[in-house]
């Protein structure tokens, strides 16, 4: 049967790309702790197996050929990858941290509420959040886990559903009063709106909002725009306009009678969110318990144990 990987030692490959980095055989012997004598044979036999010249080697040195610097990108990239995945691997067994990217918002008012749970479940696991409003690069950022809307590519990841994006006017208490004949869709359009200005990704604004129910924005009149969502619910909850409310970020401020619906009505788009997984963080028995306990904490918000005795009304 043939082998798979018919090629040359790895430990040729390894004393020709710190030869070909360093640009020096002794600089490479003294890096590897070996003999230049025992570079230079090395190099040779690398050079004999591939059948091409590597170096030229001159009086005062050596210099690689077209052929040696097309392998030197190559082989270091293969070197570097292979490093990361051992140092990954190694990781796998360890108990440290884990590291869960997720937005501002999200972690202010839907993480932070409930993270005394999860040390109290995990008191061994240390987690460590990282705020962003952009979808960051696992892999590159050594990132473990990390909650986003399901618009991106994220066919490299392994992903679970978080929440549905349902989404509806807030307000505070003292603004609805104010504010009687809120009722219908058309009438949010004649209030203060408060708009987040999204910089980085599509989401649903007020205009995408009031479409929905065959409502135009209005042309001109009060509003407000933030670029962080987080004050956005902080204007709302200061009675300063009617907010979009992502529902699980703003259901626990409904219920504890800091904003309020004023209107029944309410959108679910196509794009869910979703908690994705890096390939090393997936392997991780630390990282896979942080994530069923973000899915165990949505599915509750969702549907609340009910309290002894009493019975779920169905529609």
């Amino acid at each position: 049967m043939q082998k798979r990987f018919d090629q040359p030692a790895m430990g040729h490959l390894i004393t020709f790309e710190a030869a070909a980095r360093t640009g020096s055989f002794t600089r490479a012997a003294v890096e590897l702790s070996v003999s230049q004598p025992a570079i230079s044979h090395a190099v040779r036999m690398l050079e004999d197996e591939l059948g091409v010249a590597l170096f030229d080697r001159r009086h005062k040195g050596v210099e690689l050929t077209d052929a040696g610097r097309y392998l030197l990108d190559q082989v270091g990239l293969g070197l570097t990858l292979m490093d990361q995945a051992l140092r990954e691997v190694r990781t796998m067994t360890q108990g440290h941290q884990v590291t869960l990217a997720v937005s501002t918002a999200t972690a202010t008012w839907w993480l932070m509420p409930r993270i005394a749970r999860f040390k109290q479940q995990h008191p061994d696991i240390e987690l460590r959040c990282i705020t962003t409003d952009i979808d960051l690069d696992l892999e590159r950022e050594r990132i473990d886990l990390g909650i986003t809307l399901g618009s991106g590519d994220y066919a490299r990841f392994e992903r679970w559903h978080f929440v549905d994006e349902e989404v509806f006017p807030v307000c505070s208490p003292d603004y609805l009063v104010s504010h009687p004949t809120l009722q219908l869709p058309q009438d949010v359009a004649q209030t203060t709106l408060l708009h987040l200005e999204e910089r980085y990704r599509p989401r649903l604004d007020w205009a995408g909002w009031l479409a929905r129910f065959g409502v135009s924005p209005p042309r001109a009149g009060k509003a407000f725009t933030f670029n962080d969502y987080s004050i956005v619910l902080q204007a709302a909850l200061e009675g300063q306009g009617i907010a979009l409310g992502w529902r699980h970020i703003v259901e626990p401020l409904i219920n504890q009678g800091r904003l309020v619906r004023p209107l029944t009505q309410s959108v679910t788009t196509d794009q869910p969110m979703y908690i994705i997984a890096s390939r090393a963080g997936r392997a991780r028995a630390d990282v896979m318990a942080l994530k069923d306990w973000l899915v165990q904490e949505a599915a509750a918000a969702i549907n609340p144990p009910l309290a002894p005795g009493s019975l779920r009304a169905t529609a």
